[in-house]
């Protein structure tokens, strides 16, 4: 940002980081975005900040496009849930009640 670069690319900002301090990240972000015209590019796994922030979202796994859309249409698609949670919790999600 020194040299005023347009694109900014952070990997993983939330690990480690307590609530308090990542919302601030955010707002920062947000900010350097609305009033510097930055664009940045995210490697996050933490769906909240990311829902906050971005718009498209895109998932990849293994090198490869699984999705992009909405952090609600990503945190929805079968693929991404397979890819990242396991088909255990998949199914525990599409279980009725007992």
């Amino acid at each position: 940002m020194m040299v005023d670069a347009k694109l900014v690319l952070l990997d993983e900002v939330g690990a480690g980081v307590n609530r308090t301090l990542l919302k601030e990240i955010g707002d920062a972000i947000i900010r350097l975005n609305q009033e510097r015209n930055y664009t940045f590019c995210m490697i996050e796994h933490d769906m909240d900040f990311i829902s906050r922030l971005c718009d498209p979202v895109i998932v990849m796994a293994e090198g490869r496009l699984l999705t992009q859309g909405t952090a609600e249409e990503v945190k929805s698609n079968d693929e991404v849930i397979e890819a990242y949670l396991g088909t255990g919790l998949k199914n525990k999600i599409g279980a009725a009640p007992a």
